[in-house]
């Protein structure tokens, strides 16, 4: 490096010279990050239809406004910084369990009252985050990457469910699967404690559809169990850099 910026000085080839040097020379602050974290994620009510065909035509059960309990949720994220912008890839797992309630079920055009059992929904999720931005404030030369990041992240993302039936009597209990592309959405706050390390909070929100099948006890016909999840995620956990 000596000797190019002597190059770069002398007059010897200065433009090809100093372009090597910039081309070879890292980006500040480029660096490696790897993050563990848990929380808890919230997913608001919403419809869940079961697709059934009957010999008279279809006859989708339709239940409305239902409930999905609250779950824990941890995960694992790795990633790169190209100073202020980054790339990473992030693997997480919650619940969205269905628990027994009583909610109206439209079949055929007929809406009545009904009890919905409990149905377990596992989500387990992938997601290339392709858009990492960070602000490093009150950066100093034991802190170049500053004391506080606030960031953005987004990108798409892959989410597997894995559905069981716990309580509804016209269907078994044989887990369904699917698995579908959502994305997610995530703004954070990270306090680098030590040069290396780092403790962060963050809100993100995802969004898929689903659709597992689910087989019936009697007839044995499948039945595909169709839901959105729009769900929101509060996490915070630990990071390292190198």
């Amino acid at each position: 490096m000596k000797c190019f910026l002597s190059m770069c000085m002398k007059g010897i080839r200065p433009g090809f010279a100093c372009a090597l040097l910039l081309a070879a020379t890292p980006p500040a602050h480029a660096e490696w990050d790897l993050s563990l974290y848990a929380g808890a994620s919230h997913t608001p009510r919403s419809d869940v239809t079961m697709v059934i065909g009957s010999a008279s035509g279809p006859a989708d059960h339709t239940f409305h406004d239902v409930k999905w309990d609250p779950s824990a949720e941890f995960g694992m994220r790795g990633g790169y910084w190209f100073g202020w912008y980054g790339l990473g890839l992030d693997a997480f797992r919650f619940d969205a369990d269905i628990p027994s309630q009583n909610v109206n079920v439209t079949i055929q055009g007929a809406t009545v009252p009904a009890t919905l059992q409990a149905i377990d929904v596992a989500v387990t999720a992938v997601s290339l985050d392709l858009i990492r931005l960070r602000y490093r404030a009150f950066a100093s030369e034991a802190r170049p990457n500053g004391l506080l990041q606030p960031y953005l992240t987004a990108g798409p993302t892959f989410f597997r469910t894995a559905m069981t039936n716990r309580g509804n009597g016209e269907l078994t209990t044989r887990i369904a699967t699917d698995t579908t592309m959502g994305y997610k959405l995530g703004a954070g706050l990270s306090w680098q404690i030590l040069p290396s390390t780092a403790l962060f909070a963050e809100y993100r929100y995802t969004r898929f559809r689903s659709e597992p099948t689910l087989q019936g006890a009697i007839t044995g016909q499948n039945v595909p169990v169709r839901f959105e999840l729009d769900t929101q995620h509060l996490v915070a956990g630990i990071s390292v850099s190198f």
